[in-house]
């Protein structure tokens, strides 16, 4: 069900322990993610910790009311320790079981992407603007196909789409959990 009103604002370290139980899940229960073993609360501080260090945003989607974590989105440098990739990160978003399909992960995509575009326009998400020659310009999703969901894993990869980015690479059975097989789609969103 989805909550009477949701808000956005920057993650703090007293949330991590809701956004790892949200990732827990995932990893458990799917094969959205490859991480085969859920992090502890302390490993998931310190990836929050790495992500702010390096001027990125990562944004939470709470409940208004209740200050429940519904859902989050992060980005991480893409082959991060290649320095010709600096302008391009990797996405990460996830929302609890519980509000799936209610718009916060759509509210937190679109917020994402904004705060990528111009992240002078928004201080309380990156407090200390990448200079120009950092400055991200290509945001990568790297889904994987999981076949029990909508439009036979596809569902996903075309959410994307609406909101502007494009297949980039199809890499089969690169992934192995719960027993299966696993396809993963590369897509890509320019902020040029």
């Amino acid at each position: 069900m989805a909550p009477a009103s949701v808000a956005l604002r920057p993650a703090i370290e007293n949330d991590i322990p809701a956004i790892n139980a949200i990732h827990g899940y995932y990893v458990q229960n799917t094969v959205i993610t490859f991480t085969m073993v859920p992090l502890t609360d302390e490993e998931a501080l310190s990836k929050f910790r790495s992500i702010i260090s390096q001027s990125l945003p990562y944004i939470v989607a709470i409940d208004d009311s209740t200050n429940k974590v519904l859902g989050y989105t992060y980005v991480t440098g893409f082959r991060s320790g290649k320095g010709g990739y600096r302008h391009t990160v990797e996405m990460s978003l996830f929302c609890h079981p519980d509000h799936r399909n209610h718009g916060v992960g759509t509210i937190l995509l679109k917020k994402l992407i904004e705060v990528l575009k111009e992240p002078e326009s928004y201080p309380e998400f990156i407090t200390d603007a990448r200079p120009e020659d950092s400055r991200v310009r290509s945001i990568m999703a790297c889904m994987s196909v999981d076949v029990t969901s909508r439009n036979n894993g596809l569902g996903l990869k075309e959410y994307y789409e609406k909101f502007g980015f494009e297949q980039v690479g199809h890499l089969k059975r690169v992934g192995h959990k719960h027993d299966q097989w696993i396809d993963t789609i590369y897509l890509q969103l320019s902020l040029w």
